[in-house]
């Protein structure tokens, strides 16, 4: 009798403990839906094109709607194994006068597939695919499926998934007409790891022919990151010669401890394009087509949204390499104020309370360096009873948009010191310049960090015009300014670094209105800013190097 009660305890300790097993297991694989299940079948060594069942092995997932209509769903049974596709080749590595759409239609659907990844962030791992769909809703169109097998087509085994469509996109942002294209996660979870090259196709029915194909190559796992920050640029397109600014944004990240920048050219010039080709050589940037060119029939509202398929394409390459991503633009430098450059900023935000377990990403706090503030030398400082110097000045011809008709004819100047007190910066290290201009045979400039020191004083801010830090191993899914969403987080999970740390300077020729609402805000008051200019010494032999031994074609 007591043998038997042992016998009963016993028996209760270990089912509950598979059922514990089996309920987390489950929750890990189900990152996407709670109620889908799973089965394996076995059966038959038919070979391909053969009919009968083939080896295979089928996962099964319904919709939210069919999932309700049932308690348990059924395996779905294939009469032969689907046919192993055609696996088209893309050359994404941009070089000059060569571009060709790099996208897969979904057969029967409005779906068009850019580029899938393996995903093992996560004990559950899953493929990832970027795409793109006509509409505002995809779960209103037909289920897809995941096909994923081995590489060697030899080997005759099939895992087929639901794939759960993620929109990357946020309607609020904006109220256009159904008649736009979304960009699209597909995430499929995986049964087995993957060792070796598989492919993976998206049908919308699980025993279809494919399609579409893209090859999935896992990476070797690596037990640290070869990089902390990458730089991500989008969509790069511009009609005038961006050299010598480029070179000196480049140089500058490189001080800053950016270990790589990569870059999605659309359109640029020769000029321009030597700069880039001679930083790829020296393995400091990397260059890519853009997945969407731009065209005039494409909204505002519709760019942006491609530019999401940009962002998440420079996170899904960077996911086993680098710890950070960083999406800025070529007018923009994520300066540390204290911090000599970013690894150390970290440390210092650290002792703030960022902290990696908690959130996803750093966001920066944004500032506008307008050129139609600067000229501070022009300007004439008068000293009152308090402790900052203000003047106003009367801008004549300063025009934030002509659509609203709006004229600043007052700029507030502030300072935070007693009186404007600083070299003039066109003697600013103006016998090493002179040096390096005659050694090269051409005249070395100021930077531009040194020159534009007034700042708009409204400080923009938290969420609004903001750059980020993201961590890698933490966002499913990113955006110019900050994660969209994120793995195993739920709701915004950023992180707002003091502003006594760190700012993006954001240097723009003017204010428009389609892209800042408070132009007027902006552009009122203006404040004297030195922080760029700790950098003035090192920028400026690293331009000088640059300009005269590394880039000569400029």
């Amino acid at each position: 009798m007591r043998a038997s009660r042992k016998f009963i305890r016993v028996t209760k300790f270990l089912l509950a403990g598979v059922t514990v097993f089996c309920v987390s297991w489950i929750a890990s694989v189900n990152e996407w839906h709670s109620r889908v299940r799973w089965v394996e079948r076995r059966a038959g060594n038919a070979g391909r094109g053969v009919e009968g069942l083939s080896t295979m092995r089928t996962i099964v997932a319904y919709s939210e709607g069919k999932q309700a209509e049932m308690e348990r769903p059924s395996p779905v049974t294939c009469d032969r194994l689907p046919a192993f596709p055609k696996i088209p080749y893309f050359n994404r590595t941009w070089s000059p006068h060569a571009y060709s759409d790099s996208w897969q239609r979904v057969k029967g659907t409005s779906v068009s597939l850019y580029a899938a990844y393996y995903d093992e962030r996560a004990p559950q791992r899953y493929v990832r695919i970027l795409a793109i769909f006509h509409g505002r809703n995809i779960s209103a169109g037909e289920p897809l499926f995941c096909q994923t097998r081995p590489f060697n087509a030899i080997e005759d085994s099939i895992e087929v998934v639901a794939a759960k469509p993620l929109e990357m996109w946020w309607h609020e942002w904006d109220a256009t007409s159904s008649t736009v294209e979304t960009p699209l996660l597909l995430s499929c979870p995986l049964t087995d790891s993957l060792n070796d090259l598989s492919v993976v196709s998206i049908v919308t029915e699980p025993c279809e022919d494919p399609g579409n194909a893209f090859v999935l190559k896992p990476s070797k796992k690596l037990t640290e990151y070869k990089r902390t920050f990458t730089i991500c640029v989008k969509d790069m397109k511009f009609n005038k010669n961006m050299a010598q600014n480029l070179v000196e944004w480049i140089e500058t990240n490189k001080i800053l401890g950016v270990d790589l920048i990569d870059v999605y050219i659309d359109e640029i010039n020769e000029e321009t394009q030597n700069v880039l080709l001679r930083y790829k050589d020296q393995g400091y940037v990397r260059l890519f087509h853009v997945p969407i060119k731009y065209s005039f029939e494409r909204s505002l509202w519709q760019r942006r949204r491609d530019h999401l398929i940009t962002y998440n394409d420079c996170l899904y390459r960077n996911l086993v390499e680098s710890e950070y991503i960083v999406p800025l633009d070529v007018d923009e430098i994520l300066l540390p104020k204290i911090a000599f450059n970013l690894s150390d900023l970290l440390t210092r935000l650290r002792e703030h309370g960022w902290n990696p377990k908690e959130y996803s990403a750093i966001l920066v706090q944004n500032v506008f360096f307008f050129d139609f503030m600067q000229g501070v030398h022009k300007y004439k400082f008068f000293k009152n009873d308090s402790n900052k110097s203000k003047i106003y000045v009367k801008r004549d011809n300063v025009r934030i948009n002509d659509a609203i008709n709006i004229d600043i004819d007052k700029i507030e100047l502030e300072d935070d010191s007693n009186s404007f007190s600083m070299t003039d910066l066109h003697n600013l290290d103006k016998e090493d310049l002179n040096k390096y201009g005659i050694k090269c045979k051409r005249k070395i400039p100021i930077p531009k960090l040194s020159q534009n020191i007034i700042r708009s004083a409204l400080v923009s801010p938290v969420g609004y015009y903001s750059k980020s830090m993201m961590l890698t191993r933490r966002v499913l899914t990113a955006f110019n300014h900050y994660p969209l969403t994120n793995l195993g987080m739920t709701g915004f999970a950023g992180w707002s670094a003091p502003f006594s740390e760190v700012q993006l300077n954001h240097y723009k020729e003017s204010c428009n209105t389609t892209m800042v609402a408070e132009c007027v805000r902006y552009g009122q008051r203006a404040r004297v800013d030195r922080t760029a200019l700790r950098l003035h010494p090192r920028l400026t032999h690293a331009l000088a190097a640059a300009l005269c031994h590394k880039i000569k074609t400029l």
